[in-house]
C-alpha cells in the first residue's frame, strides 16, 4: 500500500482554488507572472493569479517542471503554455473547472481521476480548495484497494498499522480479545491508536453514520458497498474542532464515487487455502453523465462463510499444552464434578469427579473419584468468524441549475445478516435426593455439580440482521467573488435485531432436576418424561429433557438515528502577500436517538420483556476555521518558501451533558521547496453515548477466574446520568521530504501524543478476567462470604430484582463476588509515538515501480484505570496495542501486467507473566492483468494471495483457552481470491 502522511492532496486528494463561474469568463485575459520551476509550485501561483479551479492528484505533477508563464493570456491558452513540455494535458469539465491528466496513462485509471467536479471533499479542513494542511492524513484510493485484493472497507482498514483490532472487530468477539463486550452484532468498526472505536469518528462523504453495537457508540463500516468507494481518508489527529464529538483518535472519511459514466461489473471469489471459509462478492455500477449533472447507482452482494474453530486448533483447543502452554479446560464438564465452596478463596473447588464410562444407572457412592477432576474443552465448536451476508446499494444524483447553484442527493442502504454459535452451555447444578439419579459419595442430601451440556445440547445459536440507511440532500451556491454557501440535510439510521436460541432455561432446569415441583402449566413432566441425569457420562439424557431445559432464548432490538442540518459559508477575506486569507464558518444542528429493548426467556414461566429504552439528545454547534498564509508562492524568500497558520474552533451545546469548546491550531512551514514541517495542537472530546447515560440497571451471573480457581460472580450493569464528556489534548509534529535529486521519493515522519482524560468505561468489565485478582480494580469488586449475613443479603437483593438474568439458577450462597461494571468516568490514557511513511515511485524504460513503507511506533500507552490506582503501561500486552507495527509494499507494472508484493509486521511483546509472544511477519502478493486495448480493454483480472506463506500467529497462552492474541493477529491462514472487473 502506498499511502502518505501528508494531507489528502499529497496522496490522492485534489488541489483546487475556486472562483464562481459567474465571476469571470473562461477566456478572460489576465496578466501572469509565474516563474519556472517545479510544476506543483508554478501551478499554485497560476491558480492564485487565474482564480480558476484546477484539479489534479499530487502524484501526477510530482517530479515535473514547468517553463513558467509571463505575459497576458486567456485562461486556457495560459494553462496550455504553463504545461508545455510537462507531458500533461487538461480538459474543461464545467465553467472555470479544469482537470489535468496524463494522456499516456492507462485508460481505466483516467476515468476515475478525470471525472472530478468542483465539490472536492478535503478531509482535515473545512475550507474548500485547501491543498496540503497541517494534519496528517493517510489516503487510500480504489486502485490501491484493488491491488491489495480487499473485499470490504473493514479488511482495508484492518491492514492499516494505525488501526487496532482489539475492539469493534468481528474476529475478536469470540476469541478473548474484545474487552468492551459491546460488539453484539459482529460489526466492524475502526479503532485508531487503540483509543477505542467510540473515539474514532467515521464519516461517509463528510456525513455522520448512526452508531451500532450494544451502546450504539461506533460506526459499522461493514455495510458500505466496496464498488461505490472512491477513496478512504484517515485523519490521524484529534479533530473535534472540525467535526465535533468522537473525533479523538482521528477521523475516517469514506468518499464514495460521485461521477462515473458507463457501467462496471465486479465479481470476486476467495477462500482459505484449506477451504475452511469461502468468500463471494458481486457488484454492479451504472453511471450517466450529462452536461449539467450526473447520476450513479451501485449494488453489491457479499457472502462469507463462517470459519469454524474446529478448522483452527489455536482457536478451538483449550488444552494449550501442545504448544507449551497451560491446560485451560474447565471443570464444568461432562461427566461433571461435585464441587464444594471454599470460603477462603470465595469460589468452588472440585471435590469428586463423577466417573467416566458409565450412564449413572447403578452408580454407587464408592464409585466417585475423590481428588480427581474431569475437564471439558469449552472452546470446541466455537466459531472464529461468523457467517456474514450483505446486500448494499448506493445512489447519487447531482444537477446544476445555471452556473451558481448545484443540488445533489444521495442515499445508501445496507442489510447484513450474521449467524454463529456461542459457547457450550455450562452451569452449576444443585441436585437433591428428590432426583432419582442422585447418589452421594458422602451421604449428603444434596450436592453442587459443575456440569457442561457439551455433547448433549448444541451450543446456543446466535443470529441477527442489521439494516443501515443513509440519505442526504444538499446544495452549493456561489455568492460573490469566491464565496460559496454549502448546506445539507442528512439522516442516518442503524437498526438491529439479534437472537440467541437454544439457551439454558434455569427454571425449567430446576424442574427437570426435581428441585422444584412439577409445573402442570408446561408441556414437560419430569415423572412422565424423565428427570435430568447429571451423574452419567456423555449423552445419557433424553431429547425431551434436553429440549425442555434448552428452550431459553433472548431477543434484542435496537435502533440508532442521527439527523443533522449543516450550513457553511467559505471564501477569501482578503489578499495577503503570501496568498489569500480564507475563512470557513457555519452552524449545525444534530438530533441523536437510541432505542433498545430486550426480551428474554431464560428463567421464570413467562418471557421477561425488558424496559424499553428510548433516549435522545439535541446538539447545536457553531464552528469556524481560518487559514492565514504569511508566506507563499508570491512572497517566498530563503527559509520561508511557505508559512501558513491554521486556526479552528467549535462550540457545541449538548442538551443533556452540557457545553464544550474545542480549539485547534496548526502550522505548515516549508523552509525549502523539498522540506515541509507540520505541527498541530487540538482539544477533542467525546460526549457520553446515550446508553452510557440512560441504560437501565441489570445484572447477570458469570464464572470468573481468581488464580486457579473459578468464582461464581454477579456482574452489575447500568448507565450513569452523572457522566461527563471525555476530553483529550492532542499534539502532532512532523516533517516530509521530497528531494529533487530523487523525483518520486517521499519520506514522512509524524510524531503524536494524546492525553485522554475522564475516559468513560467499565474498568472491571474491560479487564474482566483479572477483575478478581487485580488490585487496581478492587474498588469495583466486593468479595462475598456465604457465612456473612450482610453479604448474603446484598446478593439476595440483586437476585430479587426482575432485571437480573438467570436469577433462580444459583442460590445466594453460591456467589463469591459482586463486580460493578457500570459506566464511570475513571480512566486516564496517554499515548505517544510516531508514524513513518515513505514512498518511492520511479520508472525504468517501460517498467514502473512503486515502493512504500508505513510503520507506527508507540513510545508509551499508559493508563490509569481509576483515580487512585497507579499508572500502568498497557503497551506490548495481549489485547492491547503493540509497540511496533508496519507494512511494506511494492509494485511493478509493465503494460497490462502488474505485480504487487507486500509484507506485514507485528513486533514481539510479552504476556502478563513476562513470557514472550513472538513477532508475526506475513506476506501478501497480488498479480493483476488489465489490458489497455483490444477485445479485453476495460477488463481487469486480479489474483491476490494474503498470508502467502500461511504463517500461524505467534503463540499466546491466553486465559480464555485461545492460543493467540486475536487483537493483534488472526488464524485465517493463507487466503486466495480472484477478482474480475469489467467496464462496459
Amino acid at each position: 500500500m502506498r499511502i502518505g502522511l501528508g494531507t489528502t492532496a499529497l496522496s490522492t486528494a485534489l488541489i483546487a482554488c475556486a472562483a464562481p463561474a459567474w465571476a469571470q469568463g473562461a477566456e478572460a485575459v489576465r496578466r501572469y507572472d509565474t516563474p519556472a520551476g517545479p510544476l506543483a509550485r508554478t501551478l499554485t501561483v497560476f491558480i492564485e493569479q487565474s482564480r480558476l479551479q484546477i484539479l489534479y492528484p499530487a502524484a501526477l505533477v510530482e517530479g515535473r517542471t514547468s517553463p513558467g508563464l509571463k505575459g497576458e493570456y486567456g485562461a486556457e491558452a495560459g494553462l496550455a503554455a504553463l504545461l508545455r513540455d510537462t507531458g500533461l494535458s487538461f480538459r474543461r469539465t464545467r465553467p472555470n473547472v479544469y482537470v489535468l491528466f496524463d494522456p499516456a496513462a492507462r485508460a481505466e485509471l483516467m476515468d476515475d481521476q478525470l471525472t472530478v467536479v468542483d465539490d472536492v471533499v478535503v478531509t482535515g479542513s473545512l475550507i474548500r480548495g485547501v491543498g496540503d494542511g497541517p494534519s496528517p492524513v493517510v489516503s487510500i484510493n480504489r486502485d490501491q484497494m484493488d491491488r491489495e485484493g480487499r473485499a470490504t472497507v473493514a479488511q482495508l482498514l484492518a491492514a492499516l498499522p494505525q488501526n487496532f483490532g482489539g475492539t469493534a472487530n468481528e474476529a475478536a468477539v469470540n476469541n478473548g480479545a474484545d474487552r468492551s463486550g459491546t460488539n453484539s452484532t459482529y460489526a466492524n468498526g475502526v479503532n485508531l491508536r487503540g483509543l477505542g472505536s467510540d473515539a474514532t469518528l467515521v464519516l461517509i462523504n463528510g456525513r455522520r453514520l448512526a452508531g451500532t453495537g450494544a451502546k450504539g457508540d461506533f460506526a459499522d463500516v461493514s455495510t458500505i458497498p466496496t464498488s461505490a468507494i472512491k477513496r478512504v481518508d484517515v485523519l490521524l489527529d484529534g479533530a473535534s474542532a472540525l467535526y465535533g464529538a468522537d473525533a479523538v483518535g482521528g477521523v475516517v472519511n469514506i468518499i464514495l464515487r460521485d461521477d462515473f459514466d458507463g457501467a462496471e461489473t465486479r465479481v470476486r471469489v476467495g477462500d482459505t487455502a484449506d477451504g475452511a471459509s469461502g468468500e463471494y462478492q458481486f457488484g454492479q455500477t451504472f453511471g450517466r453523465r450529462w452536461t449539467t449533472g450526473n447520476a450513479l447507482l451501485t449494488y453489491e452482494y457479499y457472502d462469507r462463510e463462517a470459519l469454524a474453530g474446529s478448522e483452527r486448533r489455536l482457536a478451538s483447543d483449550a488444552d494449550l499444552r501442545w504448544r507449551g502452554g497451560t491446560d485451560r479446560r474447565q471443570f464444568y464438564s461432562n461427566p461433571g464434578n461435585i464441587v464444594v465452596f471454599d470460603p477462603a478463596s470465595g469460589g468452588y473447588l472440585p471435590a469428586y469427579a463423577i466417573p467416566p464410562g458409565q450412564t449413572g444407572a447403578g452408580l454407587r457412592p464408592g464409585d466417585f473419584l475423590p481428588g480427581q477432576v474431569n475437564l471439558e474443552n469449552h472452546r470446541a465448536g466455537v466459531n472464529v468468524l461468523p457467517r456474514q451476508t450483505r446486500h448494499s446499494a448506493y445512489a447519487l444524483m447531482r444537477q446544476a441549475f445555471g452556473d451558481r447553484l448545484e443540488i445533489s442527493a444521495d442515499a445508501r442502504y445496507g442489510k447484513r445478516d450474521y449467524e454463529t454459535v456461542s459457547f457450550p452451555i455450562s452451569t452449576l447444578l444443585t441436585v437433591t435426593n428428590a432426583n432419582p439419579w442422585f447418589v452421594s459419595p458422602t451421604g449428603a442430601r444434596s450436592h453442587t455439580i459443575a456440569y457442561s451440556f457439551q455433547g448433549e445440547i448444541p451450543a446456543p445459536r446466535i443470529s441477527g440482521e442489521v439494516e443501515s440507511l443513509g440519505a442526504s440532500i444538499g446544495g452549493t451556491l456561489d455568492l460573490f467573488a469566491d464565496w460559496r454557501m454549502d448546506a445539507y440535510l442528512a439522516y442516518s439510521s442503524e437498526e438491529s435485531r439479534s437472537a440467541v436460541d437454544g439457551a439454558l432455561q434455569s427454571t425449567y432446569l430446576r424442574e427437570a432436576l426435581g428441585a422444584i415441583a412439577d409445573n402442570p402449566a408446561t408441556t414437560f413432566s419430569a415423572p412422565r418424561d424423565g428427570y435430568l441425569n447429571p451423574f452419567g457420562d456423555g449423552a445419557v439424557n433424553s431429547s425431551a429433557v434436553l429440549d425442555f431445559i434448552s428452550s431459553g432464548y433472548t431477543r434484542t432490538h435496537s435502533r440508532t438515528e442521527v439527523g443533522s442540518a449543516n450550513l457553511q459559508v467559505s471564501g477569501s477575506l482578503l489578499e495577503m502577500p503570501g496568498g489569500r486569507l480564507r475563512l470557513a464558518a457555519g452552524l449545525s444542528f444534530r438530533n441523536e436517538t437510541f432505542e433498545r429493548q430486550a426480551t428474554g426467556f431464560t428463567s421464570g414461566l413467562a418471557p421477561n420483556v425488558g424496559t424499553a429504552i428510548e433516549t435522545d439528545r439535541q446538539v447545536s454547534a457553531a464552528f469556524g476555521e481560518v487559514r492565514i498564509p504569511f508566506f507563499g508562492a508570491n512572497n517566498r524568500r530563503p527559509g520561508l518558501e511557505r508559512l501558513e497558520l491554521s486556526l479552528a474552533a467549535r462550540f457545541e451545546d449538548y442538551g443533556d451533558v452540557g457545553q464544550t469548546t474545542s480549539p485547534k491550531i496548526g502550522l505548515v512551514w516549508d523552509p525549502v521547496d523539498t522540506l515541509r514541517f507540520k505541527a498541530n495542537y487540538g482539544r477533542s472530546f467525546r460526549a457520553p453515548a446515550l446508553r452510557e447515560v440512560n441504560d437501565a440497571p441489570s445484572a447477570s451471573p458469570s464464572i470468573l477466574p481468581r488464580g486457579s480457581q473459578q468464582i461464581l460472580s454477579m456482574i452489575l450493569y447500568g448507565g450513569n446520568p452523572d457522566l461527563r464528556p471525555e476530553e483529550a489534548d492532542t499534539w502532532t509534529l512532523g516533517f516530509e521530504v521530497r528531494p529533487n535529486a530523487l523525483p518520486g521519493l517521499r519520506i514522512g515522519v509524524n510524531g503524536f501524543r494524546t492525553d485522554f482524560e475522564n475516559r468513560i468505561g467499565q474498568p472491571a468489565l474491560e479487564s474482566i478476567l483479572t477483575a478478581l485478582s487485580d488490585p487496581a480494580l478492587a474498588p469495583f469488586v466486593r468479595t462475598l462470604n456465604p457465612a456473612n449475613s450482610e453479604d448474603l443479603a446484598a446478593i439476595q437483593a440483586i437476585l430479587d430484582l426482575p432485571t437480573t438474568g438467570l436469577r433462580d439458577q444459583f442460590p445466594a450462597s453460591s456467589y463469591g463476588a459482586i463486580v460493578d461494571a457500570r459506566y464511570v468516568n475513571t480512566a486516564r490514557v496517554q499515548v505517544q509515538g510516531a508514524d513513518l511513511n515513505t514512498g518511492y515511485s520511479f520508472s525504468q524504460g517501460e517498467n514502473d515501480f512503486d515502493l512504500g513503507l508505513n510503520f507506527t511506533w508507540l513510545e508509551r500507552f499508559d493508563a490509569q484505570p481509576t483515580p487512585t490506582s497507579p499508572t500502568v503501561s498497557q503497551m506490548d500486552r495481549p489485547n492491547f496495542p503493540v509497540g511496533l507495527r508496519g507494512r511494506g509494499s511494492g509494485s511493478w507494472s509493465r503494460g497490462a501486467w502488474s505485480v504487487s508484493p507486500s509484507v506485514n509486521f507485528v513486533n514481539a511483546y510479552r504476556n502478563l507473566v513476562g513470557k514472550r509472544i513472538g513477532s508475526w511477519t506475513t506476506a501478501d502478493l497480488t498479480v493483476r492483468f488489465a489490458p489497455e486495448d483490444g477485445l479485453l480493454a476495460g477488463t481487469g483480472l486480479t489474483l491476490t494471495i494474503q498470508n502467502l506463506f500461511d504463517r500461524d500467529p505467534p503463540f499466546y497462552d491466553a486465559p480464555e483457552g485461545v492460543g493467540y492474541d486475536a487483537a493483534n493477529a488472526n488464524v485465517l491462514g493463507r487466503f486466495v481470491s480472484l477478482q474480475l472487473t469489467r467496464a462496459w
